[in-house]
């Protein structure tokens, strides 16, 4: 037999497809052998070799049989437009991949977190229950990164959590300054999280509020979230009596570091005895005016709304980075 006549048997062995996949694109129209032996055996000449090998080729590509078949006939697909489509979808598959990628590690985590790797179906249940939690109120690829971000801040937030529990324990108003005073800083640390968003740190509260299995997974309590929700909603309660829901948006909240950092050098002034004429102190104070800039993102108006909730609100001056004493000696300079 010539090389250019081989049988459905010999094609599917030089080009490794199976005999099923041949016989089925003959079925369709997509490659049909052109000839017949004498005993009725299908025979594919080079035409026919040379259109599978079209076939094959384009199916590489992601291409469905319908769509090559159309190509193939001549069915005025541009091949840009052809090519640019299957850039698309395989843009599509990637980041589908990503995302389940993405679900399986943090069910890999969820499961060595909650369990220390316990092998069981009801281990498995639970870490998938959880993880369909999270994407309730998070995007899949922000999870595991703010999961890891909030683990790094332990050191900063669980000496507050502890604090807090022993006020809730003793019954403490949520509006006293003590109470205050850690609220705030866990707000602190919460922004320095997630970037300075308050949404963000929102949106985190609402979802430990409405599935307490992810603040338990976080290392939380339910019960101390819900009594230190009641303290910062008191906060936002005298905020939002001077600010409309797009002023706090403008707020500028990913400053905390810096407003750290210069709480710690003004105390450290105020530790020294420095006078309030000395270059360093004139260097803190503006700092200090370019921080309170920066926050408002240099709206005057808005800075003014700030300074009216700050002065008639005591309850915001609770916890704030710049403490009486340090206002006080703020005030004392004159650049």
């Amino acid at each position: 037999m010539k090389s250019s006549n081989l049988t459905v048997g010999e094609v599917a062995r030089r080009t490794g497809l199976t005999v099923r996949t041949l016989h089925h694109y003959d079925a369709i129209g997509l490659v049909q052998p052109s000839g017949r032996s004498e005993s009725g055996y299908r025979l594919y000449n080079a035409r026919d070799i040379e259109r599978l090998h079209s076939v094959t080729s384009l199916k590489q590509l992601g291409l469905s049989l319908d769509v090559i078949g159309v190509a193939l006939a001549g069915g005025g697909i541009a091949p840009l437009e052809l090519v640019g489509r299957q850039i698309m979808e395989a843009e599509r598959t990637i980041e589908q991949a990503r995302a389940l990628k993405e679900n399986l590690q943090l069910l890999h985590d969820t499961l060595l977190t909650n369990n220390g790797g316990e092998d069981n179906t009801e281990a498995l249940l639970a870490g998938v229950h959880l993880l369909t939690s999270y994407q309730r109120f998070l995007p899949v690829h922000g999870i595991r990164k703010l999961l890891g971000k909030w683990r790094q801040a332990r050191p900063r937030w669980e000496p507050l959590a502890a604090a807090l529990s022993h006020c809730q324990r003793s019954d403490a108003p949520v509006d006293m300054p003590e109470v205050q005073r850690l609220a705030q800083q866990w707000m602190n640390v919460a922004m320095a999280v997630f970037g300075g968003q308050l949404s963000a740190v929102m949106q985190w509260t609402q979802m430990h509020r409405q599935a307490p299995e992810t603040a338990a997974h976080a290392g939380l309590d339910p019960a101390l979230l819900t009594y230190l929700e009641r303290a910062i909603g008191a906060r936002m309660a005298a905020l939002e009596r001077h600010l409309s829901a797009e002023d706090l948006a403008r707020l500028d909240g990913s400053l905390g570091p810096e407003w750290e950092k210069f709480t710690a050098d003004g105390h450290a002034l105020l530790q020294a005895g420095t006078l309030p004429n000395t270059p360093e102190a004139c260097a803190l104070h503006a700092r200090y005016l370019d921080l309170l800039a920066r926050t408002v993102r240099h709206d005057a108006a808005l800075a003014e709304k700030m300074r009216q909730a700050y002065s008639a609100e005591p309850i915001l001056a609770h916890g704030h980075f710049v403490s009486p004493e340090l206002r006080a000696y703020l005030a004392q300079i004159t650049p």
